[in-house]
């Protein structure tokens, strides 16, 4: 099972902004936030694609996408 608040978490660390991540991935801020604090479980279709990737590449906000 995916969790997908540790991979919002790990992100900030890397320097992503809720808002820069969203717009990153097609969310609003809002649903990205319910995601981060448990309120959703997971993003939906491309989103939690585009969550995925960034995450396994530990693309930083100023990183090109490979």
């Amino acid at each position: 099972m995916e969790n997908w608040s540790k991979k919002v978490t790990d992100l900030e660390s890397l320097g992503w902004s809720l808002t820069a991540l969203a717009k990153e991935i097609g969310l609003s801020v809002q649903a990205l936030s319910d995601v981060k604090h448990g309120r959703s479980k997971s993003p939906s279709g491309m989103a939690a694609v585009r969550l995925h990737a960034i995450h396994v590449e530990q693309r930083s906000p100023n990183q090109e996408a490979a």
